[in-house]
């Protein structure tokens, strides 16, 4: 009896510690997004598109953003920032209407530069990197439409 007592305990150990060790999907697949997240593929389109104005060689930011080099020893301060939302800085009020220059992010924006962050902040592969975006030189806001 007390032999099958404790091959009885002996198993549900076993099985209580195989359950502990196996993470959930909805763990394993967030830990598998973050983890693919890089630069090049993910992060630099978001930047291209919605802080490279700025952020870039001769302008009022104060560093540039279009490479992976130039923007991986920020990484920590963009996720503070995009996060408070205080980046991509916006002051028009978004309750007058909706602009076609506003630069503010998308919560999946968000998400994905934070999983960036997290994730250890990879350059990823340089096929992914796309073209870096052309500026109309003289005018910070592009050209009037």
């Amino acid at each position: 009896m007390k032999r099958m007592l404790f091959a009885a305990l002996t198993a549900l150990t076993i099985l209580a510690a195989a359950l502990f060790m196996v993470p959930s999907s909805s763990a394993d697949g967030l830990a598998k997004s973050k983890a693919a997240v890089t630069f090049n593929k993910d992060v630099a389109p978001i930047l291209f598109k919605n802080c490279a104005e700025c952020h870039r060689p001769g302008e009022a930011a104060p560093m540039s953003l279009l490479s992976y080099k130039e923007a991986r020893p920020w990484a920590r301060s963009i996720r503070e920032k995009v996060l408070s939302r205080g980046m991509p800085s916006w002051h028009a009020d978004p309750h007058v209407g909706q602009f076609s220059n506003d630069p503010r992010l998308t919560q999946a924006e968000i998400d994905t530069i934070t999983a960036w962050v997290d994730g250890g902040a990879k350059e990823g592969e340089p096929r992914d990197l796309p073209p870096a975006p052309k500026f109309v030189e003289g005018r910070s806001n592009g050209l009037p439409s």
